[in-house]
């Protein structure tokens, strides 16, 4: 007797749907395209517990009629395509037939549908893989309810993220394809909440607003060329809509959300030299294309597709956003160097709390000493780099940042403590006489060192510094990451509370932080995202943290408050650099000195 046996229909649907859904997020997205190519001009989309226990997405679509119903769960049956060559020239979003039997068999489904010419419709339920039909009084359009996705298959459902992740994804599918499609009005409801909506008046700018707030629509620069093969158009950000993620970039290719590197990469190129390395910018890039010059039958899932050429994408992709660029007025957010006020003026000292500051740090902990040891390799430079601006000519030759392993770290903190603090120079770098010769310290630096062993070597949570209420605005799907990390946030000294449809409100700050300030959002979600998991921090946390909270080139300094630096750095581990690896202190040796005076 052979071996090789045809599988059972309901054991092949399963696996067959494996490609099509992932997780609840597929399946939004199945039903959100099925809903667009049966031109539909409101969707609402609701989802509880992530999607995992119910998704809802409802239409005013062409419906479906009642002679299609039952075709409509068969595998591979679809109004979409009819002939071989209809596979090359694909405008629709959905062209396979998978979607319906595939959700149908990993869920409990209810489909209620009519088209606009009936006169009533009908509810279909999916029991088992068993199809039932019934009259039902429904307006035009279609409804689709799941629930209890993968109640069937306990291994793929045991795959799945917690509720508040599922429930991201979904946040960030809507977000992207409701700002594919402007001409249609979105609605998206969590757990009972209104996340998300947009007007469907179809003006893209519009869309911006409604998803990410106008603070955002005003800071964005419009995209429209004409290539050979197709259109550009879209909104690019300024510079400081840039964040450390991709999170803020949609392609839309023929209305259809795609994920492309080739052109990824070219409208990143057209921002070299503006952002800073490892800055995304903000874009929203829409590419019409005749269907024949792109495959869209890549994947299951549709997202990546293959263009007939490459190089010409590239390059007009590159044009396109250059184009947008020059056509701006970037300067008012181009980092200028402001003018260092030398002048000591009362107005602008700092507030620094002597007694917090002065905590002393310890070092002796094996899982901060461990910690440690793994950030040497990912995070410190090799020393050539660290003193590569040294090494180039200037009219006082000094001698390498002090950052060396072999120095001796005693030594170094017995200058930190003795020497003689000089001054402040350019409100920047303190100024140490030492037995040895002048030292300079960088105060933003030794203030990080500081507030970086702080934090790795923190056994409680960080106390928090009260601070009047400030009202902090995010994109809905930057307000879901940091909700996940709420309580995680909080231990670090960051209260948070959700106020309104994606907002929350700032009430205090981590005590001795008090110098993070002015772009509140960036920096809240910048840490938000270093975050590995939901009750973990890591140490490039405490990195950003201690390099958002440390004291900034330009802010004066009375002569304690230096004294203070110093003695809380002769009390770090490192005194020689930051976590990044930059040195604390460049020395002017006394041999130097006299040298250049002609005394030696």
């Amino acid at each position: 007797m052979g071996k090789i046996k045809l599988l059972p229909d309901d054991l092949a649907h399963k696996i067959a749907a494996g490609e099509v859904v992932e997780r609840p997020a597929s399946v939004v997205k199945e039903l959100v395209e099925n809903a667009l190519d049966a031109k539909a001009t409101r969707i609402e989309i609701e989802i509880k517990d992530g999607g995992k226990e119910y998704i809802r997405v409802t239409d005013d679509g062409t419906g479906i009629e009642e002679e299609d119903l039952e075709t409509a769960f068969m595998r591979h049956a679809t109004s979409k395509l009819h002939t071989i060559e209809d596979l090359f020239y694909i405008k629709t979003l959905g062209f396979r037939g998978e979607a319906l039997p595939s959700i149908a068999s990993v869920s409990r489904l209810v489909l209620k549908t009519r088209s606009h010419t009936a006169v009533s419709g009908f509810t279909v339920r999916i029991i088992d893989g068993e199809f039932h039909k019934e009259p039902a009084g429904i307006p035009a359009g279609t409804t689709v309810e799941v629930s209890q996705l993968f109640y069937n298959t306990p291994a793929r459902y045991k795959f799945l993220k917690t509720s508040s992740t599922e429930r991201r994804y979904v946040v960030e599918l809507v977000t992207q394809i409701s700002l594919a499609h402007p001409f249609v009005a979105f609605s998206l409801v969590c757990d009972g909440k209104r996340v998300l909506s947009t007007d469907g008046k179809g003006e893209l700018r519009g869309a911006i607003a409604s998803v990410y707030g106008h603070s955002i629509s005003k800071k964005v620069l419009p995209v429209d060329y004409q290539a050979d093969w197709g259109r550009i158009n879209g909104f690019i950000g300024l510079p400081e809509l840039a964040r450390g993620n991709r999170s803020m970039q949609t392609i839309v290719l023929n209305g259809r959300v795609i994920e492309s590197s080739l052109i990824t990469n070219a409208m990143e190129k057209a921002y070299q030299g503006i952002l800073s390395f490892r800055q995304y910018p903000f874009s929203i890039l829409v590419i019409n294309v005749d269907p024949s010059f792109v495959d869209v039958n890549v994947h299951p899932s549709k997202s990546q597709v293959k263009f007939a050429n490459d190089q010409e994408v590239y390059r007009d992709i590159l044009h396109a956003v250059k184009s947008g660029l020059l056509g701006g007025d970037l300067t008012a957010s181009v980092s200028i160097t402001p003018k260092v006020e030398v002048e000591h003026k009362e107005k602008e000292q700092l507030t620094l709390e002597v007694d917090t500051l002065f905590e002393p740090v310890t070092w002796d902990k094996v899982d901060a000493l461990i910690l440690r040891e793994d950030l040497k390799e990912t995070f410190a430079p090799p020393l050539a780099k660290t003193i590569e601006k040294v090494d180039e000519p200037s009219p006082v030759p000094v001698s390498e940042p002090i950052n060396s392993p072999m120095e001796n770290a005693n030594q170094v903190r017995d200058q930190l403590l003795n020497g003689r603090i000089i001054g402040q120079l350019h409100q920047t770098y303190i100024l140490l006489e030492t037995e040895f010769g002048l030292w300079l310290l960088d105060q933003h630096i030794v203030h990080e060192r500081i507030l970086f062993e702080k934090l790795i070597n923190r056994t409680e949570p960080i106390a928090v510094q009260q601070m009047l209420p400030q009202l902090l605005d995010f994109s809905p799907q930057d307000f879901e990451l940091i909700k996940e990390k709420v309580e995680v946030l909080e231990t670090l000294g960051i209260p948070l509370e959700p106020w309104g449809t994606h907002s929350f409100l700032l009430r205090g700050l981590p005590q001795g932080f008090g110098h993070i300030k002015g772009e509140w959002e960036k920096d809240i979600l910048e840490i938000a995202q270093n975050l590995e998991t939901e009750d973990k921090w890591t140490a490039k946390t405490a990195i950003t943290l201690a390099c958002k909270g440390a004291i900034k080139a330009g802010e004066y300094l009375e002569q304690r408050q230096m004294d203070v630096l110093l003695k809380q750095l002769a009390s770090t581990e490192n005194p020689f650099t930051c976590p990044h690896g930059r040195p604390i202190i460049v020395r002017l040796d006394n041999d130097e000195i006299q040298r250049r005076f002609g005394r030696k």
